[in-house]
């Protein structure tokens, strides 16, 4: 009777009082026992690789916990930065609906998920899971070098991040930089690998600004890259954007409160997380929640115009 079934012919007032008597106690049905008899449980166990933590991810992770909570379904996330302990120790005890790894999944455990028939979901912010977001990396450096030279720059330059851990990002991101100057006849992109530093800043601004044929603008690999880029800028006097244009990514709330104000390239990352939730959801066989028709890859990036451009 507890699971909202009446299988045992029990009198109404028998009813009540178990139930009132369940409230009273703070019953809540078993988790556990539901996936046992339905085989598995709805939640999607997420695993995050080594990732810095930064403001764009984790709106994703919000984002997407609430979208699959209106299907029904609860997020699990297990941060998993090269730990020895299988993962395939874990399915049997959580039985998700299906696994989501946001890096790729090592083969021995994309191994155990199909033996215990457990979906998976794999390489979501890798350049082969484009289509389960929507979210093309390439898009956006090729987006910063379109708008860059639609103000008229033909030298540019492109400012790395100097983190392996970013690499699943930064290197998509160049590659379409690098693509749109071709596409557009300019010269490659000037790459200057950095950190969040200011040495960093200072000298990747001395090289773009100092060379034979200095660059006129910059398209950074996030918005944080951009600001230190554009501190250094500041102490050297250089002026911005009429020195040095700059473009970042990430549209961060800071962004707007810079002096002069950054031009980055927003991302949608509902738009992300409810594309994600249907091709989910598809997966398990579960109905798609009603909603509008999914936002393509072309809707969920748009160039944020600013000061720095």
């Amino acid at each position: 009777m507890l699971n909202g079934r009446d299988e045992h012919g029990l009198s109404a007032e028998t009813r009540r009082r178990v139930l009132e008597t369940a409230k009273r106690l703070g019953y809540v049905p078993s988790g556990a026992g539901r996936a046992l008899r339905k085989g598995r449980s709805n939640v999607v166990f997420c695993v995050v690789p080594d990732l810095p933590v930064a403001e764009a991810m984790e709106q994703f992770k919000l984002a997407l916990g609430r979208s699959l909570g209106e299907a029904g379904y609860t997020c699990v996330y297990l941060h998993h930065a090269g730990t020895t302990t299988p993962l395939s120790e874990l399915w049997q005890h959580v039985q998700p609906a299906v696994v989501l790894a946001f890096g790729s999944l090592p083969p021995t455990d994309a191994q155990s998920l199909r033996q215990a028939e457990i979906p998976l979901l794999d390489g979501v912010f890798t350049p082969d899971g484009t289509g389960l977001t929507g979210l093309n990396q390439e898009d956006i450096g090729r987006l910063q070098i379109e708008h860059l030279a639609a103000q008229g720059h033909r030298h540019i330059g492109y400012a790395a991040l100097d983190d392996p851990r970013e690499r699943p990002f930064c290197l998509p991101r160049l590659e379409g930089a690098t693509q749109a100057c071709r596409d557009l006849g300019l010269p490659a992109p000037q790459v200057v690998t950095m950190r969040y530093s200011r040495a960093g800043a200072r000298d990747a601004v001395a090289e773009w600004t100092q060379a034979a044929t200095p660059v006129t603008a910059v398209a950074a690999f996030n918005d944080l890259i951009a600001l230190a880029v554009l501190a250094s800028c500041r102490t050297q006097h250089v002026g911005v954007p009429d020195d040095l244009a700059l473009i970042g990514v990430d549209d961060l709330p800071i962004s707007s409160l810079a002096v002069p104000a950054l031009t980055t390239i927003g991302m949608d990352l509902t738009a992300a997380a409810r594309n994600l939730t249907a091709r989910i959801l598809a997966t398990v066989g579960a109905p798609a929640p009603a909603a509008p028709n999914l936002p393509s890859a072309g809707e969920i990036l748009a160039l944020v115009q600013r000061e720095t451009t």
